[in-house]
């Protein structure tokens, strides 16, 4: 296999002393000189200022003197940066000779970056710029006795910065976790090495949040069982993931029907609501119209009816018109009665409940905005909608809810998902 070339990145400064001369640039040269025999790369970019760019040829004239060149071009090239001590101008320096030398050159290159010398603005710039490009970042260390660093002492220090990197992969596992961007969650995770960092913890945090999204509870409830709350990650969410969890544990585990329906309506209604906020109204409107749906469902249970499968004796028990059975039978298909949302509700309004009174007096509204789900691209048409669309819809679906039950702002509160608070400053220490 092709060994890869090697660039290395110098920045070129004037040592300890403010004034430029010939001694001073004779010393950083020989510095500078012994950090490219220890490396030997293939090139060297240098970045310097004007007055500074003068050492490099003291570092031809040491080439020479071991019987070697260092030609321009070839073997080394100069970056002039004109404003050393603005921190945009030299990181824009750095980075437009990586994304020359990563995506627009065909050659195959590792790129080391030294940070040593320069002003310490150069220097920061280039730190910030190999570690946003995930570049090898060195330096030159030894004995600093006289202030700097001595000669014969010198040694190159290879940084690891991996806990600078897993820290970044934290904070933007919460910002796609705030985004509801769980799958993006999970993979950025997987890099994390840091031991200081609760990984396990994290990782079925947002496997949780992945597959209640998905409306999978059980996974849900299993994965969000096992985060450690007491962890530092989580002390911001704590309260919101114990109201969340104790959602899931009744959807998986109480007894109650009514509560469980209840619940799971509350977390398809915060379902279409994160559509909404990622500005996806069509999935959004289609989540609703199943929540719509729902609720009619819920609230026939009341009756012992399941709208999938009408059993005519209950209605009879429970005083409907002939006459709307005999429209109920007239859709009977395999011996069995189902019916949609609009016949749930008008049914509801045939046993003299709330819920159903409520529909038929909004009917003009609520089938405009049905229509307009039906012509949808995600249902049975080519439309787009909005954001207004999604909002009035959200209105009738959260009205019905508060009238379905009389703790649904509850259930509504406690589904809704845990989010970080991106200011909060976590890693202190």
């Amino acid at each position: 296999m092709k060994r890869k070339e090697v660039i290395l990145f110098m920045t070129v400064g004037t040592g300890t002393n403010l004034n430029i001369n010939e001694e001073n640039s004779k010393n950083h040269a020989q510095k500078l000189y012994y950090t490219i025999n220890k490396i030997r790369p293939d090139k060297v970019i240098f970045f310097a200022s004007d007055k500074s760019k003068g050492t490099v040829e003291y570092i031809e004239e040491l080439f020479q003197k071991d019987n070697d060149e260092f030609i321009l071009d070839e073997d080394y090239q100069i970056v002039i940066i004109n404003a050393i001590d603005d921190l945009n101008t030299c990181f824009e320096a750095y980075e437009s000779k990586i994304w020359e030398l990563d995506y627009e050159d065909d050659g195959d290159y590792d790129i080391i970056m030294d940070y040593t010398s320069g002003t310490k603005t150069m220097s920061a710039a280039m730190a910030s710029c190999g570690m946003f490009y995930s570049k090898d970042l060195i330096s030159v260390g030894g004995d600093r006795s006289t202030g700097e660093v001595s000669r014969g002492t010198e040694i190159i220090n290879y940084q690891n910065i991996y806990k600078i990197y897993d820290k970044f992969a934290l904070m933007r596992t919460r910002n796609n976790f705030n985004a509801n961007r769980f799958r993006a969650c999970i993979d950025i995770l997987n890099y994390i090495v840091d031991l200081n960092i609760h990984k396990d913890s994290l990782m079925h945090l947002c496997k949780a949040y992945y597959a209640w999204d998905n409306m999978d509870f059980e996974d849900a409830y299993d994965h969000l069982r096992k985060v450690n709350l007491n962890q530092v990650e989580f002390m911001e969410v704590k309260n919101d993931i114990k109201f969340n969890l104790k959602a899931l544990g009744n959807i998986i585990n109480s007894k109650s029907v009514n509560l469980k329906n209840c619940y799971i309506l509350a977390s398809l209604i915060n379902n279409s609501i994160r559509r909404s906020e990622e500005f996806k109204y069509d999935d959004a409107i289609a989540r609703l119209y199943r929540s719509f749906e729902l609720i009619a469902q819920i609230e026939l249970t009341k009756y012992n009816i399941k709208s999938s499968d009408i059993d005519v004796s209950v209605l009879k028990q429970n005083n409907v018109s002939d006459e709307f059975i005999m429209d109920l039978e007239k859709t009977r298909e395999d011996g069995k009665i189902r019916i949609g949302l609009e016949k749930d509700f008008m049914l509801l309004n045939e046993l003299g409940n709330d819920l159903g009174k409520y529909y038929v007096d909004n009917e003009s509204k609520i089938k405009n905005l049905t229509r307009k789900r039906n012509n949808s691209i995600l249902a049975h048409g080519l439309d787009s909608l909005t954001q207004n669309d999604f909002d009035e819809f959200l209105d009738i679906v959260l009205n019905l809810s508060y009238s379905l039950d009389k703790d649904m702002k509850k259930f509504i509160k406690q589904t809704k998902f845990a989010k970080f608070d991106l200011k909060l400053k976590l890693n202190k220490n």
